[in-house]
C-alpha cells in the first residue's frame, strides 16, 4: 500500500513553475512508493492554504513568510535541473521521519 503524502507547491504566480514543481515531485515520490497530493498557490495565498488543509511539506520556488510550523523546502533545483536529488533526499528525509 502506498503511504499518502500532500503537500504545497508554491512560485511567484502560482501558476506554471508550481505546477511543473508538483508533478515532478508527484513522479519522484511515486517512483519511491508514495501517492502524493499537491496544491499549487503564490506566497501571499500560503495563509490561506495552510488554514484550510494539513500538508507534509511545502515546495517553493519563491521566498515564503511564515510557514506556520510546516517543513519548507527550496525546489528550484527541479526547475533549473541542478539539485533535484539533493531536494529529494530532504523530503525523503522528512518523511522517514514522520513514518517513524
Amino acid at each position: 500500500m502506498l503511504k499518502k503524502v500532500k503537500f504545497l507547491s508554491v512560485c511567484g504566480s502560482g501558476v506554471v513553475t508550481s505546477h511543473m514543481m508538483a508533478n515532478k515531485i508527484v513522479d519522484m515520490l511515486s517512483d519511491e512508493g508514495y501517492d502524493a497530493e499537491a496544491d499549487e498557490c503564490n506566497p501571499s495565498e500560503l495563509d490561506g492554504y495552510l488554514m484550510r488543509a494539513n500538508y507534509d511539506f511545502i515546495a517553493n520556488s519563491s521566498p515564503i513568510g511564515d510557514a506556520h510550523g510546516v517543513p519548507a523546502f527550496s525546489a528550484m533545483g527541479l526547475i533549473t535541473g541542478l539539485g533535484d536529488e539533493e531536494f529529494l533526499e530532504q523530503v525523503l528525509n522528512l518523511l522517514q521521519q514522520k513514518d517513524k
